[in-house]
């Protein structure tokens, strides 16, 4: 091989890597794209992002955000399992499923994934609080005011108003 054809592949080959993006700019690119309130384009960014590095959780969960604000909730639930399934530990994953689950009215589904991120978080005061209104949902006002009591012991700004009305 000629001198000169190396070294024009090894300009192109340069040339190649400096425009390439990585996951992380493309994920960078997405969260842009949502302070403009393009989220169709977000999903794109993250989509690539995700390709680029299939085992990208936290592109799973910001574009399984974006999913939800499109009412587009299955999308997100796939997305979330997706991150759980890169992170079975992820108390914010099984926080965030559970949330999507509320709103497609899957409650059973919602309290289970509730008692996951608790188990890997017990701290986490949202978590008790957000499983309160889903027992409340499923008449469970007992248990409702028990994780309430939870999220007020943990410093949850809102638990105490809703416990004077609901729980006394």
């Amino acid at each position: 091989m000629k001198k000169s054809h190396i070294i024009m592949l090894f300009l192109g080959l340069s040339y190649f890597n400096a425009t390439a993006q990585t996951a992380d700019e493309y994920y960078t690119k997405a969260k842009n794209l949502e302070l403009l309130q393009d989220d169709k384009a977000a999903i794109k960014e993250y989509s690539k992002a995700i390709k680029k590095e299939p085992k990208f959780e936290k592109a799973y969960i910001a574009r399984a955000a974006v999913e939800n604000r499109l009412k587009k909730h299955n999308d997100a639930l796939i997305d979330f399992n997706n991150a759980i399934a890169i992170n079975p530990k992820s108390f914010k994953s099984y926080f965030l499923r559970a949330k999507t689950k509320t709103i497609v009215k899957d409650y059973a589904g919602a309290v289970k994934d509730l008692d996951k991120s608790i188990e890997h978080n017990d701290k986490y005061s949202s978590a008790y609080n957000e499983r309160a209104q889903v027992k409340l949902l499923l008449s469970d006002r007992e248990g409702a005011c028990e994780d309430l009591n939870k999220a007020a012991s943990l410093g949850f700004p809102y638990s105490f108003d809703f416990i004077e009305n609901k729980c006394e």
